[in-house]
């Protein structure tokens, strides 16, 4: 069922659940407490509870909030030169050990994972991705006429990278999305550089993406970057977001790194938008905030523990997540838990084919609204 911010607007006199308290706590930042407690009263939303889009409930760290704050002057008048882009584009090149050359900004990722599908797939380049997972690329292809090899996930919910390389060769385009979106799933570096190796074996022209936009949620160990694979292939390259644990979502900045030429193919087949000056700023900021993406990463681990806990007490399945959202197996259609849910004011994630009867997909907010979020679950389930 698709729901509009209209019908939020006409569900929110609804009633709202009681929360319930976390076993444990820690200290939050000031200023993401007053962002959350924005929130909490329903400034943003129309009071409709958002667990279904994979934001940061926190928003950008303390720095990045006070940067925007103090650029925010008579000077956004004069960006249609903005200023930071350049900059933002160096630093994350030098970050990564790589030339400028080597990074290409977006608008956010989309237009990239579109762009490279008009780049890289045609009539007779097909494109090779799995199933539920991040839907851009394979949308735009069915847009475009493009043969697109679906592949189901495995029994553990996890990428199925033999079966991707098995349909690699001729080729124009593999996506892969490490954590996965929806199942939360992730390989770690061993499995990934295998299956890299494989495909450019049997398909040297084929182009590799990997998507590492949940990649800041991972646990420690679970995987690594394939920046190094990206350096020794021209034909692989990835994608990063600043829309997840960066809490950026709304600034729209989302970045590749790849070889030169690569990056050239996809910036001239799909228009990359512009990234404005308080974005490129904030993104800035946020790129070098260190201690913040690694509180997030641990603020972020509470709650899903708290909430993967709670589900396996009602005897739900819950498939161990490395991203900020689960994506738990119900027993029943996506759309009728997210209607029950939205009775609450709480909306939860669309349908992912060929799962949506039996699997939902649940972002995670902020501790207090996953306390309460839990007990409108327990209440749905319940009666359903």
């Amino acid at each position: 069922m698709a729901t509009t911010r209209r019908e939020f607007v006409r569900r929110i006199g609804l009633g709202a659940a009681t929360g319930l308290a976390l076993s444990h706590s820690f200290s939050r930042h000031g200023a993401q407490a007053q962002t959350l407690a924005q929130a909490e009263s329903g400034v943003f939303d129309n009071g409709v509870m958002q667990l279904n889009q994979n934001e940061s409930a926190r928003g950008p760290g303390p720095k990045t909030l006070e940067a925007i704050r103090q650029h925010t002057t008579k000077r956004v008048g004069r960006g249609y030169a903005p200023d930071h882009v350049n900059e933002l584009r160096s630093s994350i090149a030098e970050r990564f050990g790589l030339d400028s050359t080597n990074v290409l900004l977006g608008t956010g990722s989309t237009p990239i994972l579109e762009g490279s599908v008009h780049a890289f797939c045609s009539a007779r380049k097909s494109l090779v991705t799995a199933v539920p997972s991040y839907s851009t690329s394979e949308q735009t292809a069915r847009r475009m006429g493009v043969k697109v090899h679906a592949v189901p996930l495995d029994a553990g919910l996890y990428v199925d990278l033999p079966a991707l390389a098995k349909l690699a060769p001729g080729a124009g385009l593999v996506y892969v999305c490490n954590p996965n979106n929806p199942s939360g799933t992730v390989h770690g570096p061993e499995v990934i550089e295998a299956f890299v190796r494989e495909v450019m074996r049997a398909s040297p022209d084929t182009i590799i993406h990997i998507d590492e936009a949940y990649i800041n949620y991972t646990d420690p160990g679970a995987m690594e970057t394939a920046l190094p694979l990206v350096k020794e292939f021209k034909n692989v390259f990835i994608t990063r977001s600043f829309s997840k644990a960066h809490g950026l979502a709304g600034m729209r900045i989302g970045f590749a790194l790849g070889h030169a030429d690569t990056l050239a193919k996809i910036n001239a087949s799909w228009g990359m938008g512009d990234v404005n000056m308080l974005g490129a700023l904030a993104a800035l900021t946020a790129l070098n905030d260190d201690d913040h993406i690694e509180w997030e990463r641990q603020e972020n681990y509470a709650i899903k523990t708290f909430v993967m806990q709670a589900f396996k007490d009602m005897g739900y399945e819950v498939p161990y997540t490395q991203t900020n959202h689960l994506f738990v197996n119900l027993g029943m259609p996506a759309s009728k838990f997210r209607e029950a849910c939205l009775a609450h004011d709480i909306l939860v994630g669309r349908d992912f084919p060929p799962l949506e009867n039996t699997h939902c997909r649940i972002s995670l907010g902020s501790r207090e609204e996953m306390q309460r979020a839990v007990a409108v679950f327990r209440e749905v389930l319940a009666q359903s």
